[in-house]
């Protein structure tokens, strides 16, 4: 199902990669292979096989996602605000749904000390390869880590200020994954089945703050009233301020 594929003028990296990964190595694409990653002149790919999308590759130095970090401030931002950016500086945030790390870094940019977690080791090894290529010293205040979220809240020792969740849809939703990040995602990962016992675990590490990025209609997680909701046009952010119950 996953391939790292070699083309002639990076076929030491996709080795090396391969090797990384614990996958096989191909010189050309087979139709028994869903996902390949593969090296071009920007950096590391993944093509989805069987999907008509394109490829995705992940850049913090160009783009819209660059232009968005040069241009945010923790007063524009609402994560920021959600998170406790304006209250605290220096946050230790995990991001325990990293993805395609757009809002830990965003964090990260802000000022926080960003922990990524994602159990996508395909996602990993984009997110990597775009770190290592990110020009902006902010970005070393992120550390990367490849696990379910669930099984590394529920053993580390670290600790943090703020554990921040992204769930995607459940799986009854009908809402499309319009961009093209989320449904690679969605392909890679399936859909949030472990969201309820993910804050369980969160809260039960009792942080100054959880928070959870939630459709703007959808129940919140395990039917558990936040503390308090930052509400915008099509999602919002349930805020729960462990800190209030100390």
């Amino acid at each position: 199902m996953y391939a790292i594929l070699s083309t002639p003028h990076f076929h030491d990296q996709a080795q090396q990669l391969a090797q990384r990964l614990n996958l096989p190595l191909h010189t050309e694409k087979s139709k028994d292979v869903f996902f390949y990653l593969y090296y071009d002149e920007k950096g590391l790919n993944l093509i989805a096989t069987h999907l008509s999308l394109g490829p995705l590759h992940l850049d913090f130095n160009h783009g819209a996602l660059h232009q968005r970090l040069q241009r945010a401030s923790i007063s524009k931002e609402p994560l920021a605000r959600a998170v406790g950016l304006q209250k605290r500086s220096n946050l230790r945030i995990c991001d325990a749904t990293a993805g395609i790390g757009r809002e830990g870094c965003l964090l990260a940019f802000l000022g926080a000390e960003v922990t990524l977690v994602e159990r996508s080791s395909m996602m990993v090894a984009l997110l990597n390869d775009a770190l290592l290529r990110c020009a902006d010293p902010k970005i070393e205040h992120v550390k990367l880590i490849a696990a379910d979220s669930c099984d590394f809240l529920s053993t580390t020792k670290e600790r943090f200020d703020v554990i921040y969740l992204d769930p995607m849809f459940e799986a009854h939703s009908h809402k499309a994954l319009v961009k093209k990040e989320m449904q690679y995602l969605q392909a890679l990962t399936g859909p949030a089945v472990d969201a309820d016992a993910l804050l369980t675990v969160a809260l039960n590490l009792k942080p100054w703050r959880v928070v959870v990025k939630r459709p703007l209609k959808a129940r919140s997680l395990l039917n558990k009233k936040p503390d308090f909701c930052l509400s915008l046009a099509a999602y919002r952010f349930d805020i729960y301020a462990l800190h209030l119950k100390m």
